[in-house]
């Protein structure tokens, strides 16, 4: 049998670089991606959340692979494959979507999403990404400075707020710890001070750290879920006395179960006053900077050391996309240290090019590029807007929630979070019958011995009349309820 030729070896993925081919999926899929945005704009979906089960869901997935991989159709992938995970995903489009801290996206970055992912230019080091690390690094610069940070502010992009976190306190160890803890390690026990209503996330960080459970210290707080002010300085006290390096408080603005923001210029007092680092867990809430109407909660913030801000959640950029600022912006060298040579042409120089050096990853995505289009052309204005109007959107919720017997509200919300519960039936099954029912979608969260209802407003399309809708709903599904 006479061998194949380099052309037929070849031939099997070479048909899927070509431009007639790829001219013509993209007019497929910018036609397909029209129709599902006019399908969940219009309110169309039956249930925002799929009602199958995960295992349903994986068997429906392994049968059509293995008949497909069967009757292979023409193709890179199968025509319908970006309808089938469309129709069978969580329509954050819809906007009767009121569920968990993601954003909708502003639909136009889908196609910048698409050049960059064909680019795949990394960012490790600036040969891997000359457009988008000059990008990164001024847009990073300009809206540190806006956020008040100061002159010598700066920051980097990473992939989610744990990452962010994790790094800041990285650095946060190397500024504080009373030796050098990158090179040398720990010989004593390090630790943060947190509320007890932080995100996992911050726990995660310090043990995976090294520092245990005992380097996690949980800060009481008060009726409205801010970190009280004598709690701190006394659970500091306390872990002093324990022998304890505190290393860091962490202030979250806002709390992810309720969206309370804790008294930021408290805990720049108290910092300033014991030497300690002071990082803010902004990924939620920070965005609200760009709002004069609600930056208010944000008061202290231009005081902290570090910053973590999701873009990828109240300012319409996809995940994952977070900021994570330094007001002194050489702090950022101080998480890592590496001997990379291969790398790096100085491995001690602050090279703000070598993005690698202030980040966990060595290849990350260009994520710059949707940052600085938006910032390019609309400053702080756009998101401005946004954020005012999904807080706007969770005011008028609270406000409803307050006029109906029966209903309890946490708080008035201070940002696009509303907690609240109804008096007369199981809050746990209310949610679980609401979402089997359709088409809404919102979540729960459990605290003071209680389960709430909790809608995170992450569309600018929901209306006022979507939200009367929702509690009208909850109230036909907690009359089908025992009470």
């Amino acid at each position: 049998m006479k061998p194949p030729s380099s052309l037929d070896k070849t031939s099997i993925w070479a048909d899927f670089f070509q431009l007639k081919e790829f001219e013509k999926s993209g007019l497929e899929t910018q036609k397909r991606l029209a129709d599902y945005l006019r399908f969940a704009w219009g309110r169309e979906c039956d249930h925002i959340l799929p009602t199958e089960s995960p295992e349903e869901r994986l068997t429906l997935w392994q049968r059509e692979m293995a008949e497909h991989q069967a009757n292979p159709e023409p193709g890179l992938v199968r025509r319908d494959l970006i309808s089938r995970i469309a129709e069978r995903s969580n329509h954050l489009h819809d906007p009767r979507y009121a569920g968990h801290q993601v954003a909708v996206p502003f639909p136009e970055l889908a196609w910048l999403q698409a050049a960059t992912s064909l680019l795949n230019n990394g960012m490790a080091i600036d040969e891997m990404g000359p457009a988008s690390s000059p990008m990164e690094e001024a847009v990073m610069r300009s809206i540190a400075t806006y956020m008040g940070l100061g002159e010598h502010s700066n920051g980097i992009l990473c992939h989610g707020g744990t990452l962010a976190n994790t790094t800041a306190l990285l650095a946060a160890r190397q500024r504080r710890f009373k030796g050098n803890a990158w090179k040398d390690g720990t010989d004593r026990g390090c630790a943060l001070l947190v509320s007890d209503q932080a995100h996992y996330c911050v726990d995660r960080a310090a043990k995976v750290m090294g520092w245990g459970e005992a380097g996690v210290i949980q800060v009481p707080t008060n009726e409205s879920h801010q970190m009280d002010a004598k709690a701190l300085k006394t659970s500091f006290d306390d872990a002093v006395s324990r022998g304890l390096e505190v290393i860091a408080v962490v202030g979250s603005a806002c709390t992810t179960s309720t969206g309370s923001f804790d008294d930021l210029d408290m805990i720049a007092d108290f910092v300033e006053t014991e030497g300690l680092w002071f990082h803010i867990d902004g990924a939620h809430g920070a965005a609200q900077i760009f709002s004069e109407l609600h930056r208010g909660v944000l008061s202290g913030m231009e005081r902290a050391d570090s910053v973590a801000m999701d873009f990828h959640k109240m300012l319409g950029i996809p995940a994952l996309c977070t900021g994570l600022f330094y007001r002194n912006g050489k702090d950022g060298y101080a998480a890592f240290s590496h001997d990379a040579s291969y790398l790096y042409e100085s491995e001690t120089e602050e090279e703000w090019w070598n993005f690698s050096k202030r980040t966990f990853e060595c290849t990350k995505r260009m994520l710059s590029a949707a940052v600085y289009g938006i910032w390019e052309n609309h400053g702080p204005a756009l998101w401005g807007s946004l954020v005012e109007q999904l807080i706007s959107n969770a005011q008028t919720l609270a406000d409803l929630v307050e006029q109906r017997p029966g209903w309890e509200l946490f708080a008035q919300p201070k940002s696009n979070i509303v907690c609240f519960r109804s008096t007369r039936w199981d809050n746990a099954d209310l949610r679980k019958e609401l979402i089997k029912r359709g088409p809404f979608y919102i979540v729960k969260t459990h605290f003071s011995g209680q389960t709430w209802l909790r809608c995170t407003l992450q569309n600018p399309l929901t209306t006022s009349e979507d939200l009367l809708e929702l509690l009208d709903v909850l109230e036909e599904v907690g009359l089908t309820l025992k009470a």
